[in-house]
């Protein structure tokens, strides 16, 4: 296993945008969302996401307003 970090590409990040949201945009590559309500879910929402227990990126919604 190789790991990286993310700052080492940040030189790429306006290339990367240019290639990837006009896929987004025209439903050629799509994202998923674990999105939980309440901050009161987060320990649990948090231990899901280090167990693999989650899909996608992981969100705890606070508040819809």
């Amino acid at each position: 296993m190789k790991g990286f970090f993310i700052a080492d590409y940040s030189p790429e990040h306006e290339k990367f945008l240019e290639v990837v949201l006009p896929l987004i945009r025209e439903g050629k590559t799509v994202y998923l969302e674990d999105i939980v309500e309440g901050l009161e879910n987060a320990p649990a929402i948090l231990f899901g996401l280090f167990s693999g227990r989650n899909v996608g990126k992981q969100v705890v919604v606070v508040s819809w307003e």
